[in-house]
């Protein structure tokens, strides 16, 4: 069954969506004290698959082709209410491509945007987790800007929107990524249908206030494994959906929400979370784990909320789109700065998609503020395909504090990138504007959900 084509027309360029510049203008400034409400405020849903094509779920069955679209119902779903949501996170999943291509997901009652989510290749199964405004209607658009597969929709949470009265909502503090764990220098790999039980200790001598964290949850499969992933707060019944698919030979890397189980005080007075991450697949599989944020209670007011913006491109290196059209070189480090208009003074951090193209050897990328040096990475890419992923980026001032600026770093030679800006995250209305958590993680251990 055809699905409904949009109406909007790009330049398609090279499978990564297209070309766009957006206009230069200044930054706004936002009040410095206005009374708090929801809007903005994240909740965690309890993961639910909302599109699987494969069997109708949904959508039509069968795959989601060249300009065919899939409208997904956000609001008034898994817990959602049916008023008041300004994005969702969604977890998106190609399955098995026809051929090479890509999607592209944005608010239903918009222009199609000039940016992909998610890229695929012919014969491949991969994830990737987007936050995706919600339309007037309470609905998403996936479209397929070219090639083909069948279609997962899974939602893992969402923010408020003005005018709700929702609740229990947290605020981010986000951060550089910072390396949890890695399961080759620690414990082991995940054997198939195991569970790796993440717990850390968390300065928040409140207790109970962390809600979920922002994680980069990546898998480095070995010659024989492939199978998928599934982040989980590790209580209860593990959902039924999952969060990233991993190849054989193939390093997969998902940046995405999990929710934390809240497991008491620690005798130094710091609160302690946990986090579980269960393997199914054939083989075992090694696990990196890079927290980029904490979702926390408003209850001590220090945060950001997330603001969403039109979908736009920042940066393509193939065509001197923001930055110098070049290829990127062996431990070269790419300073950028965030486009005026889509920014401004209370403006922590944006969300979006780092994608790696063109690459002559296997690497890795990092997009993150450049303030200092990190040991994590944002996506990972192998010879001659395109790998996407998406993250949230602390946005520090430049040096003449006129401009909020990140960085993007390639670890091996030579490679392309392109990012993508969905949304950003601005401290608490109420707030002075950058006021900042200390908030951060104090110790960690990982170890073997037991069997029950």
């Amino acid at each position: 069954m055809k699905r409904a084509m949009a109406a909007t027309t790009t330049l398609l360029v090279s499978g990564l969506g297209a070309v766009h510049a957006g206009p230069a203008s200044a930054s706004v400034a936002l009040p410095t004290a206005v009374t708090r409400t929801a809007a903005g405020n994240y909740l965690p849903a309890a993961p639910t698959r909302l599109v699987d094509t494969r069997i109708g779920q949904g959508a039509p069955i069968g795959s989601v082709d060249t300009g065919e679209s899939v409208t997904v119902r956000a609001a008034g779903v898994a817990g959602i209410p049916a008023t008041g949501v300004r994005a969702i996170v969604v977890n998106l999943t190609a399955v098995k491509a026809r051929s090479r291509g890509w999607f592209t997901a944005f608010p239903s009652g918009t222009s199609l945007p000039a940016t992909s989510t998610l890229n695929f290749r012919a014969g491949w199964t991969g994830s990737v987790t987007a936050t995706v405004p919600v339309g007037a209607d309470g609905t998403i658009i996936v479209r397929a800007g070219a090639g083909g597969a069948d279609l997962l929709v899974d939602v893992v949470g969402w923010y408020a929107g003005t005018g709700s009265t929702q609740t229990g909502g947290t605020l981010l503090s986000p951060q550089d990524p910072y390396r949890l764990d890695d399961t080759r220098y620690n414990k082991g790999a995940l054997s198939s249908g195991s569970t790796r039980v993440e717990e850390f200790g968390f300065y928040d001598s409140a207790g109970s206030r962390l809600k979920a964290v922002v994680a980069n949850i990546t898998a480095v499969a070995g010659s024989t494994s492939s199978g998928y992933l599934t982040t989980w707060s590790g209580t209860g019944t593990r959902p039924a959906t999952s969060t990233l698919q991993y190849a054989r030979n193939e390093v997969s890397p998902n940046t995405t929400n999990v929710p934390v189980t809240y497991r008491g005080v620690d005798a130094l007075g710091n609160s302690r979370y946990s986090f579980g991450i269960t393997a199914i697949g054939a083989g075992s599989v090694d696990v990196v784990v890079d927290i980029a944020g904490f979702y926390t209670t408003a209850a001590d007011g220090v945060g950001s909320v997330f603001v969403p913006v039109t979908p736009t491109r920042l940066v393509d290196s193939r065509f001197g789109l923001g930055t110098t059209k070049a290829a990127r070189g062996t431990n070269s480090t790419t300073n950028l700065l965030v486009p005026g208009h889509l920014v401004n003074t209370r403006t922590q951090a944006f969300v979006g998609n780092l994608t790696g193209t063109r690459a002559t050897t296997g690497t890795h990328l990092t997009m993150w503020s450049g303030t200092a040096p990190t040991d994590s990475s944002t996506t990972n890419v192998a010879p001659n395909r395109e790998r996407a992923n998406g993250t949230v980026v602390v946005t520090p001032r430049n040096d003449d504090n006129t401009r909020l600026r990140y960085s993007v770093y390639n670890r091996y030679a030579s490679c392309d990138f392109i990012v993508d800006m969905t949304g950003r995250f601005d401290t608490s209305p109420d707030q002075p504007a950058g006021a900042f958590s200390s908030k951060r993680i104090v110790s960690h251990k990982s170890y073997p959900m037991p069997t029950r």
